[in-house]
């Protein structure tokens, strides 16, 4: 006896003016973040028009992406480290609005010729002075930078810009003094990198040591590369977690490079629709055979290249 055959169900497919009209609303969503992405970039490029960040660098272009996100934020607090004749701190009041307080370190002392008043942290209170705020400090003092900048910003900065002496060394150091006082959420900015490529060099007066190959500290690009492994090292086995390149450096959630400029960004703070924090991940990572080996290898990596530094000095 032949089984009936049942009707195959019939695929109901949606309309050509239906398929038309999903692609024409994608197409239209596109083409409205592209407009809202080239806009910021446009505005933040008009404000900074005086400055080398645009016509020289054309730094407008990444932080008219990544920067917006802060203008409006209650209480902002943005740290640059190289002020002259105060062009930038202009313009980042501008950018982030009267209410943001702009904390610039000046690389030229009392011979800096400002072009806004009262350029000191001592009249943060008086209101006649601003939000505008300037400390004279070397950005490779370590001991300095926390008495005179952290002290007085003790609730730390949402936004940090080093474009200083751009020597790759005092990179490092000032971010491995600072990131501590990043905010929840903020970004630390290393502008110029361009310095790290140099093998023998001199900007701003100091002569350096650099180049593609060499180890850090002399070369700023080669540490802000082993920050990834921080980043990852949930991921080297059971004594991972206990990789560390400098106090406070778990807190790094991502590091971003682009053309002549680094971005770093801090972790935020509370947890997601899991009830679970950024520190709670990663969950139950996969287990290749010879994870014991990772963490090992990563350090004897990095205890070879202390090594070759020391020799070189």
């Amino acid at each position: 006896m032949m089984r009936k055959r049942e009707p195959i169900p019939r695929q109901m497919n949606p309309g050509p003016s239906e398929d038309k009209y999903q692609q024409e609303k994608k197409s239209d969503d596109g083409q409205h973040d592209h407009d809202a992405l080239m806009s910021n970039i446009n505005v933040f490029q008009k404000l900074f028009e005086s400055t080398d960040k645009t016509w020289r660098h054309g730094y407008h272009w990444f932080y008219g992406r990544h920067l917006h996100r802060y203008q409006g934020k209650k209480n902002l607090a943005i740290l640059e480290i190289g002020s002259f004749r105060g062009d930038s701190a202009l313009a980042w009041k501008e950018y982030f609005g009267s209410n943001a307080n702009i904390d610039m370190i000046t690389y030229g002392g009392n011979n800096d010729h400002h072009k806004f008043d009262n350029p000191t942290i001592n009249c943060a209170n008086d209101e006649s002075c601003g939000r505008i705020h300037t400390f004279y400090c070397d950005q490779s003092d370590a001991e300095r930078l926390e008495k005179e900048v952290i002290a007085a910003r003790p609730d730390g900065w949402d936004v940090v810009i080093d474009d200083g002496s751009h020597v790759p060394a005092h990179n490092i150091i000032s971010f491995e003094v600072l990131w501590k006082h990043v905010r929840p959420g903020g970004v630390y900015v290393v502008e110029d990198i361009e310095t790290s490529y140099y093998p023998k060099s001199t900007v701003y007066g100091y002569n350096y040591e650099a180049g593609i190959s060499a180890a850090p500290p002399l070369n700023a690009l080669s540490r802000f590369r082993q920050y990834v492994d921080v980043i990852n090292r949930g991921y080297m086995g059971p004594s991972g977690h206990t990789f560390s390149l400098f106090e406070g450096d778990d807190t790094i959630m991502e590091i971003g490079f682009a053309r002549n400029v680094m971005f770093v960004w801090k972790a935020l703070n509370g947890t997601d629709s899991g009830g679970k924090s950024y520190d709670d991940y990663p969950q139950q990572p996969a287990i290749l055979p010879g994870i014991n080996l990772v963490h090992d290898t990563i350090k004897e990596t990095y205890r070879g290249i202390l090594l070759q530094l020391y020799c070189k000095m």
